[in-house]
């Protein structure tokens, strides 16, 4: 029997660790073809329904998100046919952008507009609407809110905007699937030279998750493809494999917010080089506590990765600049790439209200590294 036949039931173990919002996904013994996805009842002990959940379907994998679950705690789901839900998530296609809607209100929007240095997402709306990101400050007009640059590639700068710069084009997009769980665009986007050719391809999917207006989560998956030539990625801290610059509200340099790393730093001396599974940046917008945390995945290349994080705003996961962290130029990040080779990074943007301690930054982080295991009964 297939785990997404219906009628199957599957348990899902929390392990020792309370869950909140976890996102659940199980691959299928053969392709699905559930197109309309699932419902999945929360069955007890003897047998009788106790809650429901919506279930989402692509390809092999069928996703889920279990709202609560206590450390050691056990459940199990019956599968049962989709039925209608109360709220989801879409993405509607507008002249130059691609706008991600939970429950019919924007999120953000993937912006791949002709003339761009490079495609990003902004505005990115936060818990309670609040807008956490900041497009094209005064003191550095590439930071594009939620974006991916490199400085070095081949020599050539795909980082800033000064004359001469690389670009990343986008090609083409497929809105890959949309529904009760998540929606998720994949995108097909170029790396070239101020002087014609192309350098590498890049392949980023965006899936966002409907949770709760407390938070959100904005999952970026990025293949980087040496599709045309081989590549050597330079050793510089200018670059991100994924590139936040937080609300100017939030900024730590004037006092108004605090960035905290999975080790327990503090502020930009303990956090800026440093490595870590995750980084949170919490300030206040609106008049109330927000934060962003970036989740480096433990199958990404170099975890847990280095952080280029700065008290005037900047966020980015950055596993290239090791002599600028070091202050060692016998210290190297370079990384030579033959024509065909490929590197993945999967990242998780978190959006919560309260500071780190208050929305359980790791705790969730341990959602996304290490998720509840999953058996078919």
């Amino acid at each position: 029997m297939s785990v997404c036949e219906e009628g199957s039931v599957i348990q899902i173990s929390a392990g020792p660790h309370s869950r909140k919002d976890t996102v659940v996904s199980v691959w299928c013994e053969g392709e699905c073809n559930c197109a309309g996805g699932h419902t999945l009842y929360e069955i007890d002990d003897g047998g009788n329904t106790v809650a429901e959940l919506p279930a989402q379907c692509q390809a092999d994998e069928m996703t889920f998100i279990i709202p609560q679950m206590a450390a050691g705690e056990v459940k199990h789901y019956k599968l049962g046919p989709a039925t209608e839900a109360e709220s989801g998530v879409a993405i509607e296609e507008q002249d130059g952008q691609l706008d991600f809607l939970i429950s019919g209100q924007l999120f953000t929007s993937y912006v791949i507009k002709e003339g761009i240095a490079r495609p990003y997402c902004y505005p990115v709306y936060g818990p309670g609407g609040v807008e956490m990101t900041n497009l094209a400050p005064g003191d550095h007009i590439h930071h594009k809110s939620l974006y991916v640059a490199q400085g070095e590639v081949n020599g050539y700068d795909n980082w800033s905007e000064l004359e001469g710069h690389a670009c990343t084009v986008n090609q083409d997009y497929h809105i890959v699937n949309e529904g009760p769980v998540y929606a998720e665009l994949l995108a097909l986007n170029d790396w070239e030279p101020p002087d014609g050719g192309k350098l590498l391809a890049e392949e980023p999917t965006i899936r966002v998750y409907n949770l709760p207006d407390t938070g959100r989560f904005l999952d970026l998956t990025t293949p980087w493809i040496a599709a045309y030539q081989g590549i050597l990625l330079g050793d510089t801290k200018e670059a991100g494999n994924i590139s936040v610059r937080v609300a100017e509200s939030m900024e730590e340099k004037d006092g108004g917010g605090t960035m905290v790393n999975a080790y327990g730093g503090i502020g930009e001396a303990e956090c800026w080089g440093k490595r870590a599974p995750w980084v949170d940046y919490y300030g206040p917008v609106e008049g109330q506590t927000v934060g962003i945390a970036i989740f480096d995945h433990p199958s990404n290349f170099r975890h847990p990765t280095w952080w280029h994080v700065r008290g005037y705003g900047l966020f980015t996961a950055n596993c290239w600049g090791l002599h600028d962290y070091y202050g060692d130029w016998s210290l190297r990040g370079d990384h030579a790439m033959p024509q065909g080779d490929m590197l993945q990074f999967n990242y998780r943007v978190y959006l919560h209200a309260g500071d780190v301690s208050e929305a359980d930054v790791a705790g969730r982080y341990l959602d996304f590294a290490h998720p509840p295991t999953v058996q078919r009964e």
